[in-house]
């Protein structure tokens, strides 16, 4: 059985890319490939243990990153991959696998790596592109990172949307109040969710009688308590909670994002025959407006409040799309499709031979006052464990998921 090492940070617990190395570690297992995690360990904000406390079936090696230091992240990431001995490296999110797993390659080791790049975030194909010579293959979510990283590298890359599971039960229709819910992290960059207290105060205006559910959690959970006093906040649910107490009891579905892949919990909401109404920037090929969604330009609160209107007025196309968005989400949109999909993607990786370039690309150094004055790079390191650990402020400098 082959083996897939994927390196993760620990720090996210609640995001769609952890709900789809969940499913790896859940179904790869059965398509011929043992699943292993690099779990990112830092002194503040990567905790493994309670990444594997919120996804049971991650079986994982820690990660020490606890010194604060490149050298310290990479060496400890090196002793992994010679520990675990992977066919397949997967980075997601982390990268200082790249450099590792590159230089491991090079000097002879047969691992084949495999990056996936779920947001359309340009410090992802920047990186992309600087170990192009390295990576075997790339999976995308959607058509638009797909087409970025063939303009911008020679990699061979597919797009393989997260999984949907299958509902518990459906969507029931309703002539009563439009059943309005928003699913996802609770922050303003990339989501945008100020946004929606905007959207309530427009159609509160507009008199369409409405009910909210909101099912998240984030830094403005308690700022979003205060401003919508009439929606129900359930605070974050697991997969299995949203699927027997949000979805089912969902019209309509509102999601803001300013940039996005394919993101999963409106697709999870359409499988349950909920209709997304979503900004135009999200997953284009999934959302098709008037087909089975309606799309509303970034920001937009009177174009947004407007297709919900229409949505209230107009229940015949409320059937109608929610019966095409429920269709839409089968063969590789579903769970099973995707994990055929990705288990496709590494074997064909595996039957080609390695990538290997030419030289290694210039990697980053720790820029702390030992490294400055030339002290090298090991024995700053041991310097730094016997008399402090640095901390950093933030989880993307503790553990970077970008060079």
């Amino acid at each position: 059985m082959a083996r897939v090492l994927i390196c993760t940070p620990t720090h996210y617990l609640q995001g769609g890319v952890e709900r789809i190395m969940e499913s790896l570690a859940r179904h790869l297992p059965s398509r011929g490939f043992e699943v292993v995690f690099a779990l990112a360990k830092g002194k503040r904000f990567h905790d493994p243990d309670a990444f594997r406390r919120a996804f049971p079936d991650v079986r994982g090696v820690d990660v020490d990153g606890t010194s604060g230091t490149v050298y310290g992240r990479r060496r400890a990431l090196r002793r992994v991959m010679f520990e675990t001995d992977p066919d397949v490296v997967l980075i997601a999110r982390m990268f200082d696998a790249y450099p590792v797993a590159s230089a491991l390659k090079r000097a002879g080791h047969r691992l084949r790596l495999a990056v996936t790049v779920q947001a359309f975030e340009r410090e992802y194909f920047v990186d992309l592109a600087r170990y192009r010579e390295f990576v075997d293959v790339c999976v995308t979510s959607g058509r638009r990172i797909l087409d970025e990283v063939q303009r911008m590298t020679s990699v061979p890359a597919v797009s393989i949307p997260g999984g949907v599971a299958s509902p518990h039960r459906m969507h029931a229709s309703n002539d009563g109040p439009l059943r309005i819910g928003y699913v996802g992290r609770l922050e303003q960059v990339q989501k945008r969710v100020r946004d929606l207290p905007l959207l309530v105060e427009e159609l509160e205006r507009r008199a369409i009688p409405f009910t909210l559910d909101v099912a998240g959690d984030g830094t403005l959970l308690e700022e979003l308590r205060s401003r919508l006093p009439r929606a129900r906040m359930h605070g974050w649910l697991s997969t299995t909670e949203l699927y027997e107490r949000v979805y089912p009891e969902l019209d309509v579905l509102v999601h803001f994002a300013e940039y996005e892949g394919l993101t999963i919990a409106p697709r999870e909401a359409m499988a349950h025959g909920v209709v997304p109404v979503t900004s135009l920037d999200v997953g284009s090929e999934d959302f098709i407006d008037g087909e089975n969604a309606l799309r509303f330009p970034i920001g937009d609160i009177g174009a947004a409040a407007d297709a919900i209107e229409r949505l209230h007025r107009d229940r015949a196309l409320l059937e109608k799309l929610s019966g095409a968005a429920r269709v839409s989400q089968q063969g590789i949109r579903s769970e099973q499709g995707a994990i055929d999909a990705w288990a496709a993607a590494f074997r064909d990786a595996l039957a080609r031979p390695a990538r290997v370039g030419g030289a290694l690309p210039p990697a980053s150094r720790d820029e702390g006052f030992l490294t400055r004055l030339g002290v090298p790079d090991s024995v700053a390191e041991l310097l730094v464990r016997g008399l402090r650990k640095r901390a950093h402020d933030d989880p993307g400098s503790e553990w970077p998921h970008a060079g």
